[in-house]
């Protein structure tokens, strides 16, 4: 699509791009400076014909021309004829038959910047039906010539029928019944009774009209609940000197449009079928509806995006000011460290100094590189480059491994760490490394949050959906309701004057939801503050192992 010095906005463009007809605009020197989708496809140009961001009027006349769409004759004669046509600057609206038989209308207006705005319509069914009616027409005025002949040549006792045979057959393409003064049907044509499905027994002069009225109602034409006080109704129409209109719909899903016509030889009922402009009519409004919708949910779509996008801003923001805690706390203990041990005075550094010092250099070096660690598995999980070495696995050996690994720190906190685990559970199939990164890192935020003196327990077990769930519980300082999505996004931290006392990056939980989830399973968190913190990992059944351990 061209749209270079308009100001239309892309929603706006992609607007145009719903609409049936095709659209161009010209600036003062008949550049396309926009068109829509529809433009290229109804005059069937290629698309690299526009890349270049210059194409002219000249350009797609000379290409029209060249592809034969104005006839035979010197191509550049049929470009110059149109040129000068376009530089009068007048409005106009023409047909042009195409060689392949489709018909396009074209309608172009004069932009007060010295431009056009031209629209495309494919008019070849209109065409067509056009033409068609002028046939029947021409047919039509043929046979009322046949028939006003035939009337001249007859009887004198016919001649006070011609006004009302006339208007009879003026109207040939609706269903027209006249019925005479005494509600008896007197001329009639034979879409009358195609239209109704009206048996042929009533097609018969001097049939009444109630005869008709109560075969619908026998039908349930309108409606089950209609009964003789129906028909009575509905007669009643013939009596009135009033022109009566109104819509019927059929049980067939037809829709009429009625007519009653009090006229001098009686009534003249007319019957025209209006269903498919009323099911135009309706996928018009139900189009217009459907567009409205995509507007609000585009709309709606961009605003959460930008919340979205803000939300993200804020969040790395308090990442990037937690980072440099983290990261110089650290550096600045390895650098510290150091410079003591490059000391020369072996009086003032003795051996147990050194040694000191040494275990701070390592003790930060090891902290340094696991936030390191959660940094990049977040960045490689989120960039879809983490592969998960399945293998099958027995999840007590699994269990006591992730026990072995936080059991100094339970210790040195006086924690009691235990396990629950459920009969009978079978294998599973997951990658170990992450398996136990997932659950150390909920031991480890466990132990870290919970009072010396605590409790923390593995609870694991099947669960409703067939998979196989594994929980750490604490008694721990918990964590306020409002304040669990939080925590579970990246960067997300409690900022308590208690949690700033421990170490992290606030991406523990946040890894923990991710590896869940690249296992097939998800992850919920569960807390109330003062109270403690369940969290619970489930995996699929699609995990499960046939063996059993």
């Amino acid at each position: 699509m061209i749209n270079k010095p308009l100001n239309i906005n892309s929603l706006t463009a992609s607007c145009f791009d719903y609409l049936d007809q095709g659209i161009s605009v010209t600036d003062a020197e008949f550049k396309l400076v926009f068109c829509n989708k529809q433009f290229m496809e109804i005059l069937e140009l290629p698309e690299e014909m526009f890349l270049s961001g210059d194409t002219t009027l000249e350009d797609v006349f000379r290409y029209n021309a060249l592809r034969g769409e104005y006839g035979e004759g010197n191509i550049e004669d049929q470009v110059k004829e149109r040129l000068d046509l376009a530089r009068l600057r007048k409005a106009h609206s023409f047909e042009r038959i195409r060689p392949d038989g489709t018909v396009i209308k074209v309608v172009g207006n004069p932009l007060p910047d010295g431009g056009f705005v031209t629209t495309y319509t494919d008019v070849t069914d209109n065409y067509n039906d056009r033409h068609a009616l002028e046939i029947a027409n021409r047919l039509l005025d043929e046979r009322v010539r046949q028939r006003t002949e035939e009337l001249n040549n007859s009887k004198q006792e016919l001649s006070d029928k011609a006004m009302t045979l006339e208007m009879v057959m003026a109207n040939v393409t609706s269903g027209l019944a006249l019925f005479d003064k005494d509600h008896k049907l007197s001329v009639w044509n034979d879409q009358f009774f195609d239209m109704t499905d009206f048996p042929s027994y009533l097609s018969i002069k001097g049939t009444p009209a109630r005869e008709f009225i109560q075969f619908d109602v026998d039908k349930y034409q309108y409606g089950l609940n209609a009964t003789i006080d129906t028909t009575d109704k509905i007669l009643e129409h013939f009596d009135t000197d009033i022109h009566l209109q109104f819509m019927h719909h059929r049980k067939n899903g037809r829709i009429f449009d009625i007519h009653y016509l009090p006229i001098a030889a009686g009534v003249l009922v007319s019957l025209t079928d209006i269903t498919d402009q009323k099911k135009a009519e309706d996928f018009l409004r139900r189009n217009n509806e459907i567009l409205e919708e995509h507007v609000q949910e585009r709309t709606a779509a961009l605003q959460t995006a930008k919340e979205q996008a803000e939300n993200a801003s804020a969040s790395k923001s308090a990442f990037l000011a937690n980072m440099s805690h983290e990261l110089r706390t650290p550096l600045n203990a390895i650098i510290g460290f150091s410079e003591l041990l490059m000391m020369n005075d072996y009086e003032l550094i003795n051996k147990e100094k050194r040694h000191e010092y040494s275990e701070g250099i390592n003790s930060a070096g090891v902290h340094l590189l696991q936030v390191i660690n959660d940094i990049l598995d977040v960045a490689k999980i989120e960039a879809n480059q983490v592969n998960l070495m399945d293998q099958e696995l027995e999840l007590h050996s699994l269990l006591e491994s992730c026990k072995q690994l936080v059991s100094v720190a339970a210790e040195k906190r006086n924690l009691s760490v235990t396990t629950i685990m459920q009969e009978g559970l079978p294998y599973i199939l997951g990658d170990p490394t992450r398996l136990k990164q997932i659950i150390v890192n909920l031991l480890s935020n466990a132990v870290k949050f919970t009072d010396p003196g605590g409790e923390v327990k593995i609870d694991v077990g099947r669960c409703d959906r067939g998979g196989v769930r594994i929980s750490v519980i604490d008694s721990g300082i918990g964590i306020a309701k409002e304040n669990i999505a939080h925590v579970l996004t990246q960067f997300g931290q409690i900022h308590s004057a208690y949690n700033r006392e421990h170490q992290g990056t606030g991406l523990g939980l946040s890894l923990v939801r991710l590896l869940t989830e690249a296992h097939d399973g998800f992850f919920k968190l569960e807390s109330e503050l003062g109270v403690g913190t369940r969290a619970h990992v489930h995996l699929p059944a699609e995990r499960l192992c046939i063996q059993q351990a």
